[in-house]
């Protein structure tokens, strides 16, 4: 069983189990990867995107144990050579108070344009993140088939890409479900409505 450490978001009145993917052990690293690699393979991807910046440890290895030359990492940093049209605004829940762009290498656009792509995140939880990586390989012409993670958290994803896409939320994959959590006395309860059996009706069966 994987414990995961609960911190307080910003203001204190709600916190969030936060996976570190570049904190964990290597054995869990390692199931993690073969549990994603699983669910990757049977959406027969031409193409894997990494999210920066922890989706990026297991885009990599999921390409290779799958069979693909290479993958593609999208990143924050703008070097000189991008071009602005191929990044999207973006605010992580785990970073709120900096706004950062995320970029696709306009070197790499062959290899997600016209073909079948699957993005890889460590979590998913706003929906904010997976939904401008989704909208920036639209713009690059990649068919989506698929947004995978070790984890999603919370709801909030689930509109925040139904409002991008109808078809959107049911693309997203994810090896476990964990809530969210409000201060409750001396401790932390699950929110109602952010647990397993909370999850959209369009996502049950």
């Amino acid at each position: 069983m994987l414990q995961l450490p609960l911190r307080a978001l910003p203001g204190g009145e709600m916190a969030i189990a936060l996976l570190m993917s570049n904190q964990t052990s290597f054995a869990v690293e390692h199931e993690i990867i073969r549990l994603l690699t699983d669910l990757v393979h049977d959406l027969a991807p031409e193409a894997i995107v990494g999210v920066p910046t922890m989706g990026l440890a297991y885009a990599r290895p999921v390409a290779q144990n799958i069979g693909l030359d290479d993958y593609v990492a999208l990143g924050h940093s703008c070097k000189f050579w991008y071009d602005e049209e191929l990044s999207e605004p973006l605010v992580s829940s785990t970073s709120p108070l900096h706004n950062k762009r995320l970029y696709l290498d306009p070197a790499l656009v062959e290899r997600v344009q016209g073909r079948r792509v699957v993005i890889v995140d460590d979590v998913i939880n706003t929906g904010q993140t997976a939904g401008a990586a989704i909208r920036l390989l639209r713009k690059a012409g990649a068919d989506i088939v698929g947004v995978v993670a070790p984890l999603t958290e919370g709801w909030a994803w689930y509109k925040a890409l139904n409002e991008i896409g109808p078809d959107l939320p049911a693309l997203v994959q994810a090896i476990g479900h964990i809530p969210m959590f409000r201060l409750a006395g001396q401790g932390w309860s699950p929110i109602e409505g952010t647990c397993t059996n909370d999850r959209p009706s369009s996502l049950n069966g």
